[in-house]
């Protein structure tokens, strides 16, 4: 008998594979959103970012939103794949988005005061422009570089065990 007993095989789970497809259309579907919340309220939804980042809430909430949006699309791989999440993977889905979103709020305060201290007309119309265009590049990075950081480790080690 040279084929492994059914029992055997249906317990043992393969390792998950990350697709940057999966990531890919997560950030699609993020960015439709997001563009349509500009097009159909556009005062209130800028407005909004403005005042959450102006009381030091935007940062936290876009963490736990993208903390949450990656862990759910690496557990829906692994269970479409029937496959057990790695907990290297865990790990980076855990801090990077983190660590992506810190880094670019520091960007973005470097931003604000750059054109503060410009002395352009309007500041307050042109740091609320910044402010929201951080926020979306922040949500696309922090949704996607962790599943790039992933696939390229993937791959690395598969190059290594070749």
């Amino acid at each position: 008998m040279s084929s492994p007993a059914p029992a055997l095989a249906h317990g043992q789970r393969q390792i998950a594979v990350v697709r940057l497809a999966d990531a890919s259309q997560a950030v699609a579907v993020l960015s439709l959103a997001f563009a349509l919340s500009l097009v159909f309220s556009p005062v209130w939804f800028p407005a909004m970012i403005v005042r959450s980042w102006q009381h030091g809430q935007l940062m936290p909430t876009m963490m736990a939103f993208t903390l949450l949006l990656d862990t759910y699309l690496y557990l829906r791989v692994a269970y479409l794949q029937s496959a057990r999440p790695k907990p290297v993977a865990a790990v980076c889905l855990g801090s990077l988005p983190l660590l992506v979103i810190a880094g670019l709020s520091l960007v973005l305060q470097s931003a604000v005061s750059h054109t503060l201290s410009a002395g352009l007309p309007n500041p307050q119309g042109r740091i609320g422009e910044e402010i929201v265009a951080q926020t979306y590049l922040g949500l696309v990075c922090s949704v996607f570089l962790p599943f790039l950081v992933i696939r390229l480790l993937q791959q690395f080690k598969a190059g290594n065990t070749a």
